[in-house]
């Protein structure tokens, strides 16, 4: 646990000098260090966890929304070196590590011992934080056209066309995770209960998941569905995968 007290006292750093940076505009350019700092010890504690437990290193809501919100941290940090105003949000991305950090306590190591259970909630990870950064990218999207339309601009504008190649591509990749998310969780099904499928309502949503965005990237490809349609059903994919992630829960 001491890692993990080490990645919140750097998240706790980073956020504070975000907070600051808003007076003093060159603390800006120090917020990174802490904000990879925590990113790196978390990673290592849970990396430390994996190989201790010799699988996938939790099995509880806790632990997966930890890695999940540090990964969405992660990922988001790396592209502000692309996008430089996404460095205006690094005090959000330091609570939602924060946060997320936290959840690591109550979390308990996982009990199952197979790579293929390791596959399968990896990908299920992946393909839920492709369905969020995809609902984000069609959002500002969005929100980026209406004030194109209103003529009206702001230092937190983002370019259309780059938001536009995003939720094409995190939508793709949440359809090809939650394919492999079905693949190998029922490989893993076989191996632990005896038959590829089991009757749970957590796999019975994430199979309406996949055939929701089976369908999206299908009239995406056919060229059937409008762009801003396509937003709107990008973005409604997210909250499907929000409502599975948060609402939906297994019983075996």
């Amino acid at each position: 646990m001491q890692l993990v007290f080490i990645s919140l006292f750097f998240y706790i750093t980073a956020f504070l000098l975000s907070f600051l940076s808003h007076t003093f505009d060159r603390l800006r350019l120090f917020v990174p260090i802490p904000l990879f700092l925590a990113l790196l010890f978390y990673t290592l504690h849970t990396s430390l966890l994996a190989i201790k437990v010799g699988s996938f290193p939790f099995a509880d809501p806790y632990g997966f929304y930890s890695l999940l919100g540090n990964v969405l941290v992660g990922f988001l940090s790396l592209m502000s070196f692309k996008y430089t105003y996404a460095k205006r949000f690094y005090a959000l991305f330091s609570v939602l590590g924060m946060l997320s950090t936290l959840l690591l306590i109550p979390a308990e190591p996982s009990p199952y011992r197979s790579p293929l259970y390791s596959l399968h909630i990896s990908v299920a990870l992946l393909s839920y934080v492709s369905s969020i950064l995809g609902g984000l990218s069609a959002l500002f999207r969005l929100l980026a056209e209406a004030k194109l339309k209103k003529k009206s601009f702001s230092e937190y504008y983002m370019p259309i066309n780059v938001l536009r190649r995003a939720e094409r591509l995190f939508m793709n990749l949440c359809f090809l995770f939650l394919s492999l998310t079905l693949l190998f969780g029922s490989l893993w099904s076989r191996s632990y209960f005896g038959r590829h499928w089991v009757d749970d309502p957590k796999l019975l949503f994430v199979l309406f998941l996949w055939l929701y965005y089976a369908v999206v990237v299908h009239l995406n490809l056919t060229r059937r569905i409008k762009p801003k349609n396509l937003s709107y059903a990008v973005l409604a994919g997210m909250l499907l995968s929000l409502l599975s992630l948060f609402l939906v829960k297994h019983e075996v």
